[in-house]
């Protein structure tokens, strides 16, 4: 988008304005966006709709039924985005946050590192914070990982300078014994309050709108009026009477795509899911979203095709030398180990299968009255997946049970669980939380002891090993006091640097937060009193492969 057009709208536009911008709206980039429009339509007047189970047949009795969440459309759609004026401060940081996903790596401006040369090898600066950045994301360990994203450097190279840091590291701690950097200066990810998050959605909405209207022309422009797949449009395309049908249309249903959207993808019992909830429009497809798919499917058969062949006659060649009369035919076992090889799967089953729990759809067993309003409760998870799992079963080709079935009542039950036992240890709670020191010195007590019996038992349980210990706990306690104090302070901050880009006053009622006091070090930690082997890298030697064998070359 261009951040000197004029975004303000038009008033024509103002219909669209009814609902509240929710933090459950996403924005999507351009090329996200292009692939498809995924509006909402007006709820028709059943309160449930009908998945068929047959791909080929509209049979009744094979069919299960997906529940709205409501009886009628809500006249009130809380998700629906909202029109306004574009924010170009916040346009210019979107940008660069889609250029730093692109790239994978996160330059901070402010971080100069000088170019350095380690051995043979010369490292720019731009390379040492790709370097870094990248072992700040994926860990030291991952070498091959972090060369994809440094790029211009061998493994062998990143190798030798994450050792040459890592002996750095080691002269420095037998120097001074005290650490290199305290908890408090490792940053963290910081935290936008609801309100925040709030306005950025609606400035994001109206970010959202404009590059929908300006891919909306392009695509116009591309395809003509039928750049917007909706019922109508799909049933023209499918009908013989298409001058020039896209080839997309020859090869789908259209209008079972697009159900699938209406009644699957898009109807979930949570409200920002569900297409109800967001527009009054129905779900429709890009032809754009259309012609992908179709590219994909024709590039997957090609390829598919391709190794199947490929397979079939390495396994031909090879039988007709025992075999002369060996016939030249593709068998089933060649097309599934053209599938293997590729590392696809066999079928989606199990994935249909979990689509209701995935989705959070609130699927009903359909009434014998059809006409009849019966409230009936939704299925569980588990009755959605064992009911596909038997229709399978009918089948001549069944598969069988990918994975085990959580049992009755799924997450819930887990949930319902953990709120239990969370609430019984609420209600063991006694006068100690009025006494927090007291509460404090309990804490510390009890870590000692869990560490000299289970973490160190060849420490003497003696008094002064205990007050040792307590002494190293709580200055690992106060440390971590003092990082949660930093990390309040820089979300504070770049809150408020948020708001200033929002162009917008933080809510009266926002805590000030004050900056942290200086710094405390020490060289008490519990790891001089025992070791915990962090470094086990050090301690384990790398064996190859061909020695783990035996002299028949079995592992």
């Amino acid at each position: 988008m261009d951040p000197e057009s004029d975004y303000c709208l038009d008033e024509d536009d103002s219909e669209r304005s009814d609902g509240v911008a929710q933090p459950d709206e996403t924005v999507l980039s351009p090329r996200e966006s292009s692939k498809g429009k995924f509006s909402s339509l007006e709820k028709p007047g059943s309160d449930r709709t009908v998945v068929e189970t047959d791909d080929d047949k509209d049979d009744d009795s094979e069919r299960v039924t997906v529940k709205r969440p409501a009886n009628g459309a809500p006249a009130h759609r809380p998700f629906k985005r909202q029109r306004g004026i574009v924010n170009t401060d916040y346009l210019d940081m979107l940008n660069m946050d889609i250029d730093d996903a692109a790239q994978r790596v996160c330059l901070d401006d402010e971080v100069n590192l000088p170019s350095a040369q380690i051995g043979l090898t010369r490292w720019s600066s731009l390379e040492k914070q790709q370097l870094f950045e990248a072992i700040s994301r994926l860990g030291r360990h991952d070498v091959s990982g972090i060369a994809n994203r440094v790029r211009s450097k061998s493994l062998i190279e990143i190798q030798q300078y994450i050792g040459f840091l890592h002996e750095a590291c080691n002269v420095k701690r037998k120097a001074d014994r005290r650490s290199i950097l305290v908890r408090a200066e490792f940053p963290a990810a910081v935290e936008m309050s609801q309100a925040c998050c709030h306005a950025q959605d609606e400035i994001a909405d109206a970010i959202s709108l404009r590059q929908e209207q300006r891919e909306t022309l392009r695509e116009e422009t591309i395809w003509g009026p039928n750049w917007d797949v909706t019922l109508a449009v799909a049933a023209k395309l499918s009908a013989a009477e298409a001058d020039q049908p896209p080839p997309f249309s020859q090869l789908f249903t259209l209008r079972r795509w697009l159900m699938l959207s209406e009644r699957i993808f898009m109807n979930s019992s949570i409200p920002s899911s569900n297409w109800n909830y967001v527009d009054d429009v129905r779900p429709s497809v890009r032809a754009t979203a259309f012609e992908d798919f179709h590219s994909l499917t024709v590039s997957i058969t090609r390829r598919l095709v391709q190794a199947t062949l490929f397979i079939s006659m390495s396994r031909i060649r090879a039988k007709r030398e025992l075999v002369v009369s060996t016939r030249s035919v593709v068998t089933r076992k060649d097309v599934e180990a053209a599938i293997a090889s590729l590392g696809m799967s066999v079928d989606s089953r199990d994935w249909w299968r979990k689509s209701a729990r995935r989705l959070r759809l609130a699927v009903c067993e359909e009434p014998l009255d059809r006409d009849a309003d019966a409230d009936d409760e939704p299925m569980t998870y588990d009755e959605v997946e064992a009911a596909l799992r038997e229709g399978e079963a009918r089948g001549v080709d069944a598969d069988p049970p990918a994975s085990t079935a959580i049992p009755d009542g799924g997450a819930d039950s887990v949930q319902d669980s953990d709120s239990d036992s969370d609430g019984g240890s609420n209600g063991d709670s006694t006068a100690e939380d009025d006494e927090p020191g007291k509460e404090e010195e309990f804490d510390i007590d009890c870590e000692a002891r869990e560490i000299l019996h289970y973490a160190a038992a060849d420490l003497r349980d003696v008094a002064s090993t205990r007050q040792a210990l307590r002494r190293r706990i709580a200055t690992e306690r106060q440390q971590e006091e003092q990082a949660d104090q930093c990390d309040r302070y820089a979300s504070y901050q770049a809150e408020t640097k948020m708001w200033k880009v929002l162009q917008r006053n933080p809510p009266a009622e926002r805590a000030t937060v004050y900056h942290a006091r200086p710094l405390k070090r020490s060289i008490l930690h519990v790891e001089s009193i025992y070791p915990v082997r962090n470094e086990w890298t050090s301690q384990v030697d790398y064996c190859g492969e061909w020695e783990t064998m035996d002299e028949n070359g079995r592992a």
